[in-house]
Parts: structure tokens; C-alpha cells; sequence
């Protein structure tokens, strides 16, 4: 109908239009509430999403309900009148609060207090808040450790890369006798890293093997045939083997199905290691923060958000304490292998427990590579646990450390400096704490940083050193 030459929109055409338009919304919130994690999860063959995947996808939920809510509202103010979309409005604005609150909890949308605060500038983003310290405190600057030093676990390949002569000047101004890397491979990968390291500096470089899992293990002739080249791996010159996260985390086999610590196929592994009496050295689960939603109760929020391939969520993913069951399994199994759990056993969160888990095993030790910034926040009772546990600790520092970090870990195992940064992570992307000097004793010192590592790999202790001539 036209009034003075103009369409008015109220004719069967455009009722039709805006009537669409209200079906395309409805559409829109129903897939915004209806595509969530578990149903999305579900049409996966392997029930695994990754965390990114999941990020992206609660992004697109919050996109089809805004617009979704906006075309409803839109379509029946026009097709049935103001009040109608008026109280749609209402209706839409509040089922989308609910969603993104399911969503993301806690959100400023849901504190409308909290909004306001915000927009007059009285709250800040969490990424902006950098505060500073008034307080004034001790510096201890320890160049070089009190006792020579076996670095466990490094990466001399992996991480920041560097040749033999860098890695052997830094080592020699840090008082470190030898560092062990994980990168070696397998076969002529093996080979060539012997070349370039341990020929060239005996003593100075020792070099672990890998048998890789990676995302799916469906050939398991191809396996069998890995674990049989440990025998020449050894020949070659490898001193232990090294296993990372992936097997219990995220490796499938071939139907798909999570591949867990504890698959008897996986036994001639462990079986093969204890014949062939090579350590293993394992990555087993990580932090619990890894596994938690990432929300304001989570301690490395800004960190996991930041590197959201080491959060690991979902409602298929595994929990870290039934992967430390796992392998606490694996380990009752075969007494004959010597097993090093990495990162304090990945229960620097319960310090008690772990030192239970020690107990329980005297065939298991553990490393403390990448945990000085969780030991460090609680320095009575990672001191007590050192002390306790001194006789089953390596000293590690995972990647491929410089003098800072280095240095960094001599601080907080010698010093009782107070209120310092991570070695690893200075700059907060850990957690926001300080860290807290342990002060070892000698005697504890120079089993973690030599003398435990030493037996281990056969290596003279620092009694033995002195006593030769």
C-alpha cells in the first residue's frame, strides 16, 4: 500500500519479510544455545576437541545469539507491532545473558554494577594491571652454583638452539658439569647428535633417546620396530629414553580411542627399557591449572590464554590425576625400570602427595625442571619436601637454559632471598606471585644437583671426583 507516493512496508511482501527475518533469529539463538561443547563433542569421531576449537566455537555461539536477538527483536517490531518487539527485546537481552553467562561465568555483562564501574574507569582489565612493589629486600646474585651440576633435562634442539661451544661456555661460567638432552631420536637423528656433541665433549653432553607417540598410533608393527632400535640406540651411545606428554594426553590408537599410559601394548616399551637398563624419563600430565576451566578462579589464566595449546579441557579430555594413576601403574609393573617423572611429578600443587607417590616406588624419581616458579611460592614446604626427598630429586631445568635461568635456579635453591621473579618466566606470564629462597642444606644440594643424577647415569658422584687423582 502507497500513502502519498511512499510505501508504508505493511503489505503481504513485507509482513513476510520481517516474519522471515524474526524465523532467521530464532534460528540464530536456537543454534547459539544448542551448539554447545558436548554436542559438538559428540559428533567428533573421537569424542576430542581442542581447546582452540572450543574457544572459537563459544565465540561463534556469542555471535549467532547477539544477532540472533537483534534480528527476533527487529523482525516482530516490524511484523507485529511495537510492544510485541518491545517485550521481545526484554525476553532476547535477558535469554542472552543467561547463555553467556553458561558461557563464559563471571562475566562484567552479568554485573551490570560492575559494567558501570567499568565504563567510568574504575575497574581494569586484568592485562593491564601491572602493579609495583614498594618493598625493599635482599639481592643474592649467585653466579655459579655451590656444587657441580647435572642438568637432567634439557632440550638442545627443541627450545633455542645453539652449538656446542655456546652451550659449553655458558655451562662452564655456571658451574655445570653436564646437561642431558632429550632431543636425540632415534637411529641416524641419534647418531649425528652423539656426533656433534658427546665426541666432541665427553663427559660434557649425554644424550637420551625417543620413541614418539604422536597424535594416532595405528601401526603398531611400526612401533614394535622403534622400541627394537633402542638396542642400537644404546650402542649409539643413548644413556635413557625419553617419553613426552602426548601418550595419556592426546595419542590415539587405531580406532581412535585414547591411547592410555597403561596399554598392555605399550608394555614392551617399559619391558625393553628395563633389559636394556635405560632410565626413562617422562612427561606425565602438567599442572591441574592446565585442566580447569580457564576463568577468574584459574591462577595461570593469563598464561594458558596466551598458549591455549597447553589447556586441556573439554569433556573427553582426561583428568591429571587419573594420568598419574595411570602411570603409577605402569611403574608398579615393572620394578626393573628406573622411571623419572618430570616437574616434581606434576604435583607441585600437592607437594604431600607426591612425595607419597616417591614412596610408594623406590624404582621413580623425580626432576624439578620447569617448577621453580610453583616451589618457589611455597618455600617451608618445598624445603621440607626437598630435605625429606633429597635422595630421589634431579636437578632440570627443561629447555635450553641460559645464564639468567640458570642462575634463577641457584637463587632459589641456595639463597633465602625473598620476593623475586621466575627464572623461566620473569615477566608474570606464570602466575602472578613472587618467589621465596629454599636455602638447601649442602648435603641435600649436592645430591640434587649431582650426586642423584650421577648414579643414575653412571657417572662418578663428587666424593668419587675428589678422591681421584
Amino acid at each position: 500500500m502507497a500513502v502519498g507516493g511512499k510505501n508504508t512496508g505493511s503489505g503481504p511482501s513485507a509482513a513476510a519479510f520481517w516474519m522471515a527475518l524474526f524465523t532467521l533469529g530464532v534460528l540464530a539463538l536456537a543454534a547459539g544455545t544448542l551448539l554447545d561443547i558436548d554436542r559438538v563433542s559428540g559428533l567428533s569421531p573421537d569424542g576430542a576437541l581442542s581447546f582452540s576449537f572450543q574457544e572459537r566455537l563459544n565465540t561463534l555461539r556469542c555471535w549467532a545469539l547477539l544477532a540472533g536477538a537483534l534480528l527476533a527483536t527487529l523482525g516482530l517490531w516490524r511484523w507485529l507491532g511495537r510492544l510485541i518487539g518491545l517485550i521481545s527485546l526484554f525476553v532476547c537481552l535477558a535469554w542472552v545473558g543467561v547463555m553467556l553467562n553458561r558461557l563464559y561465568p563471571g562475566q562484567i555483562l552479568s554485573r551490570p554494577d560492575r559494567l558501570l564501574q567499568a565504563a567510568l574507569g574504575q575497574e581494569i582489565l586484568l592485562s593491564d594491571y601491572q602493579p609495583k612493589t614498594y618493598l625493599t629486600v635482599p639481592v643474592s646474585e649467585v653466579l655459579k652454583a655451590k656444587f657441580p651440576v647435572i642438568n637432567v633435562h634439557a632440550h638442545f634442539r627443541r627450545s633455542t638452539p645453539r652449538t656446542p661451544e655456546q652451550m659449553d661456555a655458558i655451562m662452564g661460567v655456571c658451574n655445570v658439569r653436564t646437561a642431558i638432552d632429550m632431543d636425540g631420536g632415534l637411529g641416524q637423528d641419534l647418531r649425528d647428535e652423539v656426533e656433534r656433541f658427546v665426541k666432541p665433549y665427553p663427559g660434557r653432553f649425554l644424550i637420551m633417546a625417543n620413541v614418539w607417540f604422536g597424535q594416532q598410533l595405528s601401526d603398531w608393527n611400526y612401533f614394535a620396530k622403534d622400541v627394537e632400535k633402542l638396542t642400537q640406540a644404546k650402542a649409539d651411545g643413548a644413556v635413557g629414553i625419553k617419553i613426552w606428554k602426548n601418550l595419556g594426553l592426546w595419542t590415539r590408537d587405531e580406532n581412535k580411542k585414547l591411547l592410555t599410559i597403561d596399554d598392555p601394548r605399550v608394555d614392551l616399551l617399559w619391558t625393553q627399557a628395563g633389559k636394556l637398563k635405560l632410565p626413562v624419563l617422562i612427561h606425565i600430565a602438567d599442572l591441574p591449572s592446565n585442566f580447569d576451566p580457564l576463568d577468574r578462579f584459574n591462577d595461570r589464566f593469563e598464561f594458558l590464554k596466551k598458549n591455549l595449546d597447553l589447556a586441556y579441557q573439554g569433556p573427553k579430555a582426561p583428568s591429571p590425576l587419573e594420568l598419574l594413576a595411570q602411570f603409577e601403574r605402569v611403574v608398579s609393573k615393572h620394578p626393573e625400570v628406573t622411571f623419572i617423572l618430570a616437574h616434581t611429578c606434576n604435583r607441585t600443587d600437592n607437594l604431600e602427595e607426591a612425595g607419597k607417590l616417591l614412596d610408594r616406588h623406590p624404582n621413580l624419581y623425580t626432576d624439578i625442571s620447569a617448577r621453580a616458579n610453583e616451589l618457589g611460592r611455597q618455600p617451608s614446604t618445598a624445603r621440607a619436601f626437598f630435605i625429606k626427598y633429597a635422595d630421589r630429586l634431579l636437578f632440570g631445568t627443561d629447555g635450553n637454559p641460559d645464564e639468567v635461568i640458570y642462575r634463577g635456579y641457584f637463587r632459589l635453591l641456595e639463597t633465602d632471598d625473598d620476593f623475586f621473579n621466575d627464572p623461566r618466566w620473569p615477566r608474570l606470564e606464570s602466575g602472578r606471585w613472587k618467589l621465596y629462597g629454599l636455602k638447601l642444606p649442602d648435603d641435600v644440594l649436592c645430591k640434587v644437583y649431582h650426586d642423584n643424577a650421577a648414579r643414575l647415569f653412571g657417572l662418578k658422584t663428587l666424593q668419587e671426583m675428589e678422591a681421584a687423582p
